[in-house]
């Protein structure tokens, strides 16, 4: 009898065991087959849209000219350390975080040595502004225009091409 009941016990954690694998199994497979809508939701493969790119580029191959087969390359950016700075309303502050665009896909080599020259000009045209007419968007668009034409005065080219600003807080 001792045996018998040393058997049973054996035989049921075994059948126990069999339905973790069952659910472990299914689990899995319904992870791998949410990950694989969710992707095909959210965009697909990259080489059904590159194969797309593709024959539109065969098509318009004779508009891009010069640029080449891959297209032109983004600009380098080149991210500042944060302004705090007056504003020409007494007791109103400009914190804001800009960050520059060149025009080559790398830095010029003088960008580090140049960077006392670029945060001058860009907290000259800072200090002159008033809260409300940087808060609106057309106030910001006429901002980054000013910055970006008084740091190319500064370094005497007309390198920098785009202004962005990734924080930009006015008290």
């Amino acid at each position: 009898m001792a045996e018998e009941a040393k058997e049973e016990a054996a035989e049921k954690p075994a059948g126990g065991g069999k339905k973790k694998l069952i659910m472990i199994i299914v689990a899995v497979l319904v992870l791998v087959g949410g990950g694989a809508g969710a992707f095909f939701v959210m965009g697909g493969s990259g080489s059904e849209e590159g194969g797309e790119e593709g024959e539109e580029g065969e098509e318009h191959g004779e508009e891009e000219g010069a640029e080449g087969e891959h297209g032109e390359l983004p600009g380098a950016i080149m991210p500042l350390e944060t302004f705090i700075v007056n504003l020409q309303v007494k007791g109103s502050f400009l914190k804001t975080t800009i960050n520059l665009e060149f025009a080559d896909p790398e830095l010029p080599h003088s960008a580090e040595n140049d960077m006392p020259k670029i945060r001058d000009a860009v907290i000259r045209v800072l200090t002159k502004k008033e809260a409300k007419e940087i808060l609106t968007p057309e106030g910001k668009d006429k901002m980054r225009d000013e910055i970006k034409e008084t740091v190319n005065q500064s370094l005497g080219s007309e390198d920098v091409v785009g202004v962005f600003f990734s924080e930009f807080i006015v008290q």
